[in-house]
């Protein structure tokens, strides 16, 4: 197992220049933090793995100029650890003990597919964050992956950071820390192992999940973003802003959008007490939680005031932030409906929540009507009356789309192949 962690003992680890190898999958916003938090808290080196040469090329220029790469914010620091960065898989990935996919969920097939090939048979991979339905990708892809045993998968619930590039290569802000993360692993029982490990390297609290299950139905995101979306713009008709006039994201939350959000998390929070009863308790749920208590687990010394969703959200530490706007003319702006809030969030959370309701027969309503706002948005049909029946549903990471087609059969998934913690399937 990686482990070069400054508070830990080193162990024995097939080396890299004498070292453990943490490899860094994406160059965005979550990949420039991930740089530096761990150049702080991992005494191995660090090596970066990105989509082209010329994005290669411009990290080269920052990360290794006389200034580096730094972090301002909740956590400073330079990223001084990371020792190459190219965009050859052949390069990076046959040396890393530690692969993790800092990248939005629609790239996650992809880059899966870029690095199975070079990986070493001890190499644990993660997402950052998984996102909904992971799991099903990462299976599919990624070889050695067996109940009770063999490879080591991991994917965190949300990131644990609120976080910025400002300058690419050369300065990021990480304007928020979360207390608590959720991690999952495949197999499940790894997962009380893995946490420790990860909460050094990260620089927050990561707590074992039961399973993956709870990844993906308790997936924040989806809840916060397009709920939050579809409050503020379902009920737009056009209507250009000046820059003075771009709402708050959070701060601006009107109660509306705050009973949205909560709704969802309603419609969801049922879904999982579903698959509990459905399984025993064999499938344990309980890290798929209502979002009021999310909120309040995540930010406790960040948030004014805990009374409410509406409350959280408008009193938390992401105040700044405003609504996603393209500008159409100069000076005039409208919502930007492409923005991931409602690409990445609805396709890879709400859709996929949907799709584990329809097998349970949980009625969702909320989630219905921001599926079907959102889905118009994206110029998709995922969502026809009630049920995902559209003709692009193809495209969705839904259980249905892996050959698991009723509530056995998921049941049956998640259960064999010992994604329960602690369960060892023969």
């Amino acid at each position: 197992m990686w482990s070069d962690l400054k508070s830990e003992k080193k162990e024995t680890l097939p080396k890299h220049r004498g070292k453990s190898v943490l490899a860094i999958c994406g160059g965005g916003n979550a990949a420039h933090a991930v740089a530096v938090v761990a150049s702080q808290n991992f005494d191995g080196d660090i090596v970066w793995l990105r989509g082209s040469e010329e994005k290669a090329e411009t990290l080269r220029r920052g990360v290794f100029s006389a200034g580096g790469l730094r972090s301002t914010g909740v956590i400073t620091g330079l990223a001084d650890k990371v020792r190459t960065i190219s965009s050859d898989p052949q390069e990076i990935i046959p040396g890393a003990d530690l692969v993790v996919l800092v990248v939005p969920a629609f790239a996650h097939v992809a880059w899966l597919e870029k690095i199975a090939p070079h990986l070493k048979t001890t190499a644990v991979i993660g997402a950052l964050p998984a996102r909904s339905g992971f799991e099903f990708d990462v299976m599919r892809i990624i070889p050695g992956i067996r109940p009770g045993g063999g490879r080591q998968i991991f994917g965190l619930q949300t990131l644990p950071w609120s976080t910025r590039v400002q300058q690419p290569g050369k300065l990021a802000n990480i304007g928020a820390l979360k207390a608590k993360v959720f991690v999952a692993t495949l197999p499940g029982s790894h997962a009380a192992s893995l946490a420790p490990r990860l909460s050094a390297l990260l620089g927050t609290e990561i707590i074992a999940s039961p399973n993956f299950l709870n990844l993906t139905l308790g997936n924040p995101g989806q809840i916060i973003h397009p709920g939050i979306m579809y409050g503020w713009f379902s009920k737009w008709s056009g209507k250009r802003y000046r820059e003075d006039e771009i709402p708050l994201f959070y701060k601006d939350l009107t109660d509306y959008t705050g009973k949205i959000v909560q709704s969802l998390s309603n419609d969801v929070v049922a879904v999982a007490e579903k698959i509990d009863a459905a399984s025993n308790g064999k499938l344990d749920m309980s890290t798929t939680l209502p979002i009021h208590e999310w909120l309040c687990m995540s930010y406790p010394t960040q948030t004014a005031d805990f009374s409410s969703v509406t409350s959280c959200l408008r009193t938390g530490p992401i105040q700044a932030r405003k609504a996603p706007m393209v500008e159409v003319a100069p000076g005039e702006f409208v919502p930007d409906f492409q923005y991931r809030y409602n690409s990445e969030d609805m396709p890879y959370g709400l859709a996929i929540s949907k799709s584990i309701g329809q097998m349970a027969d949980v009625a969702t309503p909320t989630l219905d009507a921001v599926i079907d706002w959102s889905q118009k948005k994206l110029g998709k049909q995922y969502l026809v009356n009630g049920k995902l029946t559209g003709e692009d549903v193809h495209e969705l990471r839904i259980p249905q789309n892996y050959g698991l087609n009723n509530l056995s059969e998921l049941l049956a998934f998640y259960l064999q192949m010992g994604i329960t913690m602690g369960l060892q399937v023969a």
